[in-house]
């Protein structure tokens, strides 16, 4: 066993994820995708020559990344 290993100040183990980065990394995402898509399923127009659903799904593109990314961050800042 090294010293390092038995010093007082060493810090706890956390958990690898939290509710807030579920909930931020996978449920939001579902939910923008499915949801979204539901809602803009019957909607009449175009938005940028596309279907409103279809327009939505491609800001998801755009949407779903932000989500994983601010969850990776609430996990660095939990870990610092």
């Amino acid at each position: 066993m090294r010293v390092s290993d038995t010093s007082d100040n060493a810090r706890e183990a956390l958990p690898a994820t939290t509710p807030l980065m579920l909930v931020v990394g996978l449920g939001l995402p579902y939910g923008l995708v499915i949801g979204g898509f539901l809602l803009f399923e019957h909607v009449d127009g175009v938005v940028f020559g596309f279907p409103p659903a279809v327009a939505w799904l491609f800001a998801c593109m755009v949407l779903v990344p932000v989500c994983m990314a601010v969850a990776w961050w609430l996990g660095r800042v939990r870990a610092d």
